[in-house]
C-alpha cells in the first residue's frame, strides 16, 4: 500500500549514515545483553508484510469492532494458551495482549481497586518498581512489606500487619519471579493467612512478568496461578518468548473484569483494556512464536536455560563472587563487579549485588566471556548500601521551602557533603540551610539550596557520570561517591522515621496509628541497614502523624 506522494521525500544522507551507525552500535551491544530478562532469539521476518498496514486492535478482543483492520483472532488464540499455562478456570477468565509487565499490574490492580475501593495494597520490598507507580497512578493506600534476603515477601511481617488491618480488604500484589534475585512469593501460605486471619474479602494480584513463562515448564513448581487461588496475573512477552517489540499479557477473572466495561459507540464495542488503542502485531508475534516453537520447544528451552545459569553459578563460585540462584529461576545473584565490567555487558546491580539472567540467546560462551572480563578487571570497590535522595517538606516550616529542599537516605561517607557541596557550588548552587543525623550505618541528610530542579539536575549528571565510568581515576571524586545515589520522590506530607528492621515493627507502628485514628495512605520502605530501617509514611493528617512520632522522626 505505498503512495506515490511518498516518493519525493527521501532521507538525508546524513541522517542515512547516522542511522547505519546506530544499527552497527545496536548489533554490537546485543552481542553483550547479560542482566535483563530479554530474549535475543527471534526470527519474524515473515509477518514484516504486515508492517506496511496500519492494524490496531482497539476494544475488547472478544467482541466485534468497526475497525477491520485487526488481529483479534490471533490475539484471543494466544490468550487461550496463556489460559491454560496457567491454569486458568475455563470461561471465568478474560485477557488481552499488553505492551508489557507494567500495563498488566497496572490493569489487575486497577479491577482490584474497583472491586475493594477501600482496600490497602500489600507488596514487598522487592516487587518490581511499576508497582509502586501505579499505586501512585491509581491513588491506592498501600503497605510496603519487607523482603526476606532471598528476595521473597516476609511473611511474618505481612501476617502481623495485616492483622493490624484485619476490617479492611487486603490487596497483596505476589512477584512470581523478583527483578533482582527470581524469588517467587509464597501464594499458598498468603492464602493461609488470609484463612488464618478470617479475611473472606481479598484480591491476590501475581506479577509473573518473567516467571510466568518459567514456571510452567518446571516439574515442580512452587503454586503461583490461578489453580493456587491468584485473581489476576501479569506475564511479559517479550522475555522468554522473545520479541522486538515490548509486549505482555494480563489474564483476570471474567466476573471482575466486567465490573468496569465501558460501550464505545464510534468504534461500536466494549472496550475492557486500559490502553484503548493496542498494538495488533504483538499477538502476531507472540502468535508465531507459539505456532513455529510450540509449547513442546520450550519444554526444551526453559530447562537448557536453567543449565546455563547452573553453570554460571559455578563458574561465578570459583571467582569467590558469592553467586547464588533460586532453583526455579534462571536469575544468577552474585557480588558487584566493577563498573566497567557491568557497563559492558549491561548487569543490572542493586547496592552490593549484581545479576546475569539465563535467557535463550545466553549460551556458556557468554558466561566464559563475562568471567574473563571480571579476572582481568581491577578490584572493585563495593558500594555500601545504596543512597536514596528524596524530595521531602520541610516538616517545620513554610511551603515556600518544600521547593528548596533535597534529602539524602543511605550510607554514611565522610565525604559526601563536601562532593555535594562542590558539585552545586561549581553549578553556581548555594547549600543555604543543612541538617544531618545519623542512621545506624548510614545518614539522613537535609539540604535547602537556592535551585532545587537545578541542583537535582547536576547531582543526577553526577551520579550518571559515575555510574558510566566506575571508579575511573580521571572521573571526579563527587561522581565517584555520588555513583550508587538513586532518587526518590516522597509524598508532599510524608515523614521519614527511623524504626528497627525486623518482623513485626512497622505493624507495631501502625497499630499506634490506627489506636491515635490516623489514616496512613502509603507506607514505603526507602533505605535498610543492617539492624535500622528508613520508611517513609504519608498520611491525610501529618500533623498528628506528627506528634505521635515526634521522637522517632529522623529530620525535624
Amino acid at each position: 500500500m505505498q503512495s506515490s506522494w511518498l516518493s519525493q521525500f527521501n532521507l538525508s544522507a546524513t541522517h542515512e549514515q547516522r542511522l547505519n551507525q546506530f544499527y552497527q552500535n545496536i548489533q554490537s551491544e546485543s552481542s553483550q545483553l547479560l542482566g535483563y530478562p530479554c530474549n535475543g532469539i527471534f526470527d519474524y521476518s515473515p509477518l514484516y508484510r504486515f508492517l506496511q498496514y496500519p492494524l490496531n486492535n482497539v476494544g475488547d478482543p472478544y467482541l466485534p469492532s468497526n475497525y477491520h483492520l485487526n488481529t483479534h483472532e490471533f490475539e484471543r488464540e494466544v490468550i487461550e494458551i496463556f489460559q491454560k499455562l496457567t491454569a486458568a478456570p475455563p470461561n471465568n477468565t478474560w485477557g488481552y495482549i499488553t505492551n508489557g509487565g507494567t500495563e498488566g499490574n497496572h490493569y489487575g490492580l486497577f479491577l482490584a481497586r474497583e472491586l475493594f475501593p477501600e482496600g490497602i495494597v500489600y507488596y514487598s520490598q522487592d516487587a518490581h518498581y511499576s508497582i509502586d507507580k501505579v499505586l501512585r497512578c491509581l491513588q491506592l493506600n498501600s503497605i510496603m512489606i519487607r523482603s526476606q534476603p532471598d528476595g521473597t515477601m516476609d511473611l511474618q511481617d505481612l501476617r502481623e500487619t495485616l492483622r493490624i488491618h484485619r476490617d479492611i480488604p487486603p490487596i497483596v500484589c505476589a512477584t512470581i519471579g523478583t527483578t533482582m534475585k527470581g524469588a517467587v512469593d509464597d501464594i499458598a501460605e498468603i492464602q493461609n493467612i488470609f484463612t488464618d486471619l478470617a479475611l473472606h474479602r481479598h484480591y491476590l494480584h501475581a506479577d509473573a512478568a518473567l516467571g510466568g513463562m518459567i514456571m510452567p515448564f518446571l516439574e515442580n513448581p512452587p503454586p503461583w496461578n490461578f489453580q493456587a487461588g491468584i485473581d489476576s496475573i501479569s506475564i511479559s512477552g517479550h522475555k522468554m518468548i522473545g520479541s522486538p517489540l515490548p509486549c505482555g499479557v494480563v489474564l483476570a477473572k471474567q466476573k471482575n473484569v466486567d465490573r468496569i466495561a465501558r460501550s464505545v459507540e464510534y468504534i461500536e464495542t466494549l472496550d475492557t483494556t486500559l490502553s484503548g488503542s493496542r498494538s495488533a502485531i504483538t499477538p502476531l508475534f507472540m502468535w508465531y512464536a507459539f505456532q513455529t516453537i510450540g509449547l513442546a520447544g520450550f519444554q526444551k528451552i526453559v530447562p537448557a536455560c536453567l543449565e546455563v545459569a547452573d553453570y554460571a553459578v559455578q563458574q561465578l563460585q570459583q571467582l569467590d563472587c558469592h553467586a547464588w540462584r533460586h532453583p526455579y529461576s534462571n536469575t544468577v545473584v552474585f557480588d558487584r563487579p566493577t563498573a566497567t565490567v557491568t557497563q559492558r555487558w549491561q548487569l543490572a546491580c542493586q547496592g552490593n549485588i549484581s545479576h546475569l539472567i539465563a535467557m535463550p540467546h545466553v549460551t556458556p560462551a557468554y558466561v566464559d566471556r563475562l568471567l574473563a572480563d571480571m579476572r582481568a578487571a581491577p578490584a572493585s570497590m563495593p558500594p555500601s548500601a545504596s543512597l536514596a535522595a528524596a524530595e521531602m517538606p520541610d516538616l517545620a516550616g513554610s511551603l515556600d521551602n518544600r521547593d528548596r529542599e533535597i534529602i539524602l537516605v543511605g550510607s554514611a561517607n565522610p565525604n559526601l557533603l563536601t562532593e555535594v557541596a562542590t558539585a552545586l557550588a561549581a553549578a553556581g548552587i548555594s547549600i543555604e540551610g543543612l541538617t544531618a543525623v545519623k542512621v545506624a550505618e548510614g545518614s539522613a541528610i537535609r539540604l535547602n539550596v537556592t535551585d532545587r530542579d537545578r541542583a537535582l539536575q547536576i547531582l543526577n549528571q553526577t551520579i550518571d557520570a559515575g555510574r558510566r565510568y566506575g571508579q575511573s581515576r580521571s572521573l571526579d571524586a563527587a561522581a565517584q561517591i555520588l555513583s550508587q545515589v538513586d532518587y526518590q520522590a516522597v509524598s508532599g506530607e510524608a515523614l521519614l522515621v527511623e524504626l528497627e528492621d525486623h518482623a513485626g515493627t512497622l505493624a507495631t507502628l501502625m497499630k499506634e496509628c490506627l489506636t491515635q485514628d490516623i489514616p496512613l495512605r502509603s507506607v514505603r520502605l526507602l533505605w535498610r541497614g543492617q539492624e535500622k530501617a528508613v520508611v517513609e509514611l504519608a498520611s491525610a493528617e501529618p500533623e498528628k502523624l506528627k506528634v505521635l512520632l515526634a521522637d522517632r522522626i529522623l529530620i525535624k
